[in-house]
C-alpha cells in the first residue's frame, strides 16, 4: 500500500503543490494508511509530497503575522484574518493556502514553545500566539462576545450569574494581556470591553 501511495504521489506532485484541495485529500489519504508525511523518517514523504519546505515557509510567515499584530490583539487572531494576511504576504505564483495548511503549519511550530495553537470560542476559530493558557472563565466570556465583539460587566453577570469579584478577576486578567480593550463611556454609563481579535483591521466585525 505504501509503495502504491509513493508512486501516486510521484505522479501527481505538481497537482499536490498547486491544488490545496487535492493536497488536503492526499494528506488525509496518507493518514488513513498510517503515514504522517511531516513526521516520516528524514522527511522522505514530505519531500516526495513537496510539502516540507511549504509548511516550513508557511510557519515562518504565520510567526511574522502573529508577531506583527500582537500589540493590536494580545496574541489572538481570527483564523480567517490570518489566512487573508498570509495570502497577501505570499509571492505571486506561490502555492495557495487553505485552513488545513495553516493547522498543519501551526502543529509544526509546537517544538518552538511559543504557544502557537488554534483555540475555539463558540464557532470562532482563533490562533493564539503567546505561551499563556486560557482559563475556563476567559473562554466563557470570549464565547459570549464572539458575535458582537464586545461585552459589559452586566452582560457577564446576567449570562452566567457570576459575582463581581469573579468578573473583575477575569476581565482584569484579559485587560493586562491585551486580549480585551476597555471603552470608558463616561460617568453615566458603565464601560464596555472590546475583543480586538474579533474585528478585522478595518474595524468590521469578523463573522
Amino acid at each position: 500500500m505504501r509503495s502504491n501511495l509513493e508512486d501516486f504521489v510521484r505522479e501527481h506532485q505538481r497537482d499536490i503543490r498547486n491544488n490545496p484541495v487535492f493536497r488536503v485529500q492526499v494528506q488525509r489519504m496518507c493518514q488513513l494508511i498510517g503515514v504522517d508525511p511531516l513526521a516520516s523518517r528524514k522527511g522522505y514523504m514530505a519531500e516526495l509530497l513537496g510539502v516540507g519546505d511549504f509548511y516550513c515557509e508557511l510557519g515562518v510567515q504565520i510567526i511574522d503575522v502573529c508577531v506583527a499584530t500582537r500589540s493590536l490583539n494580545g496574541g489572538l487572531i481570527d483564523l480567517d484574518e490570518l489566512r487573508e494576511r498570509l495570502v497577501k504576504r505570499r509571492l505571486k505564483g506561490s502555492e495557495p493556502v487553505v485552513e488545513d495548511d495553516i493547522k498543519r503549519a501551526i502543529k509544526q511550530l509546537g517544538p518552538l514553545k511559543g504557544g502557537y495553537k488554534i483555540v475555539t470560542f463558540g464557532d470562532r476559530k482563533m490562533v493564539q500566539s503567546v505561551a499563556r493558557e486560557m482559563n475556563p472563565d476567559h473562554s466563557t466570556v470570549l464565547t459570549l462576545a464572539q458575535h458582537t465583539g464586545r461585552f459589559a460587566v452586566e452582560d457577564v453577570r446576567l449570562a452566567f450569574g457570576w459575582d463581581q469579584e469573579r468578573i473583575n478577576a477575569c476581565v482584569d486578567d484579559m485587560l493586562r494581556s491585551g486580549i480585551v480593550w476597555v471603552d470608558d463611556c463616561g460617568p453615566l454609563q458603565p464601560p464596555e470591553f472590546y475583543v480586538p481579535a474579533f474585528f478585522s483591521t478595518n474595524g468590521q466585525r469578523l463573522i
